[in-house]
Parts: C-alpha cells; sequence; structure tokens
C-alpha cells in the first residue's frame, strides 16, 4: 500500500519546478492533492500529470500572501475531501541580487509577503484545519538561504530565515496536539529558476557543491513527502538540507550570480 494512501494534501507554488514534483510525489504516495499557484493554467497542467499517473487531484488558484485566498484554499481542500492531512508549502520568490542599500523597501516587502507572511498564513489556516481532524504534517520547503547569510540577496535570506523560525516555534506548540512541522531547505535544484543563468554561473556553482552535481526536484519530493509519512513520526521541529553537503562547510564564498538556486 502506498505510504500516504487515503490521506489529503495540499501543496502551495505546485505550477512548476519543486512544487509540481511534490504534488505528483504525494499522488503516487496515495495522497489525493489540492494544488495551489497564481496561475491557472499552470496548475491545470500539473493535475493533468497527477490524475495521467492514475492520482486524484484538484486545482485552486490563490495567492499565499493574501489571507482571503489562503482561507479559501483551505475551504477548497475541506468541501472537496473533508479533511486535511499533508501540507507542503513550497510557493516562494527571490529579489535580484542587490547590495542591501540598493534594495528598495517594496522588494524587501514583496520578498517577506510571500517566504514569510505566506508561510505564516498558510500554517495558520492548515494547523486550524489539522486540529479538526486530529492532527497532520506539514512541511516548509524554504531554502540554503534559511540557513546562513549570503550577500546580495539580504531581504530573501531574512525571510527565508524567519519562514524557519515559524517552522520550529509552531512545531512546539503543536507537538503534543498531533501536529509535525518540519522544513526542508534545498540548495542548487534542477528548477527553471536555476536553469535560466548561463554555463558561466551554473559551472563555478556545481563546482562549489561537495557532490558536485545538482540535486533533483524528485530529491526534494522525496524527503518532503517522507517527513510527512508515518517514517518521519518522531520528527518534527527539524530543518533539513538538501543539498549535496553545501552547508557542511563552515566557511562557503559564492558570489552573487552563483546564489541563483532558489526555491
Amino acid at each position: 500500500m502506498a505510504a500516504l494512501a487515503g490521506g489529503v494534501a495540499i501543496v502551495t507554488g505546485a505550477g512548476s519546478g519543486m512544487g509540481r514534483g511534490i504534488s505528483l510525489r504525494f499522488a503516487q504516495e496515495g495522497a489525493r492533492v489540492v494544488v495551489v499557484g497564481r496561475t491557472r493554467e499552470t496548475i491545470e497542467e500539473t493535475v493533468g500529470q497527477i490524475r495521467a499517473a492514475g492520482g486524484e487531484g484538484t486545482a485552486c488558484v490563490a495567492d499565499v500572501a493574501v489571507e482571503d485566498d489562503v482561507r479559501r484554499m483551505v475551504g477548497v481542500v475541506l468541501t472537496e475531501y473533508g479533511r486535511l492531512d499533508f501540507a507542503a508549502n513550497v510557493a516562494g520568490v527571490a529579489h535580484e541580487p542587490k547590495l542591501l542599500h540598493e534594495l528598495s523597501l517594496q522588494e524587501f516587502e514583496d520578498d517577506h509577503a510571500v517566504n514569510s507572511r505566506g508561510v505564516f498564513l498558510c500554517m495558520k489556516h492548515q494547523i486550524l484545519a489539522m486540529l479538526d481532524n486530529g492532527g497532520g504534517a506539514i512541511v516548509n520547503v524554504t531554502s540554503g538561504s534559511a540557513l546562513a547569510g549570503f550577500a546580495y540577496f539580504s531581504a530573501y535570506c531574512a525571510a527565508k530565515h524567519a519562514a524557519t523560525g515559524l517552522t520550529r516555534s509552531a512545531a512546539l506548540e503543536y507537538a503534543d496536539k498531533g501536529i509535525r512541522v518540519n522544513s526542508v531547505a534545498p540548495g542548487a535544484i534542477t528548477t527553471p529558476m536555476l536553469l535560466r543563468n548561463s554555463p558561466s554561473v551554473l559551472e563555478p556553482t556545481r563546482r562549489s557543491i561537495p557532490m558536485k552535481r545538482f540535486g533533483s526536484v524528485d530529491e526534494i519530493a522525496a524527503a518532503t513527502v517522507w517527513l510527512c509519512s508515518d517514517q518521519a513520526s518522531y520528527i518534527t521541529g527539524q530543518v533539513l538540507p538538501v543539498e549535496g553537503g553545501y552547508t557542511a562547510s563552515a566557511i562557503t564564498i559564492v558570489s552573487a550570480q552563483e546564489l541563483a538556486m532558489g526555491t
């Protein structure tokens, strides 16, 4: 039997990249999946792939930075399936690489609107639903930037650190209520965001990784879904780096362009 058979999952940022891969993995493991994104065309494509593989999925257009959208998103889950067991909060944005003093307030606020406020709003309403059915598991997909400071990405880095704090605090608050909250921190993953860079950027980035390769969307999906499964039933409040050993070094030096690894 599939690991998550009969469960219901919600995945944000599911129109492409890691969000799409995680949605497909949830469905592969037997969960019914509500696929969330801001663009109907892309999330419908994800749902189509789920159904083509024999899974069950529903599309929901929503912006995680808007509370009414998030409330409605969770309402769709409950209306369609009657419960919520698993959530992967993947939606994220990143500003262009800049020195801190060159960042506008709007760029700072845009990064935080999705990367930290969005995580807060999603968890708030997901937890309310999970409390009603006696528990669940949430994974916030952040970034290696949630674990260290990175030059030229100060607002992005700050927002991802905030998501880590939200993860750990929520894990403590709901540990005795059957809700586990963890985080996956991806490194350089072969998503469209990474691959838009030139070979002159990609090659030094690859060499800086101890395993000398980029990670795959499937590897992020496997880690995320595993944290939601009963195999991780005694794990909460943790951040799991999935980045080929990149953050194992005490000192990591890379250029701004080489950091185009995002979520």
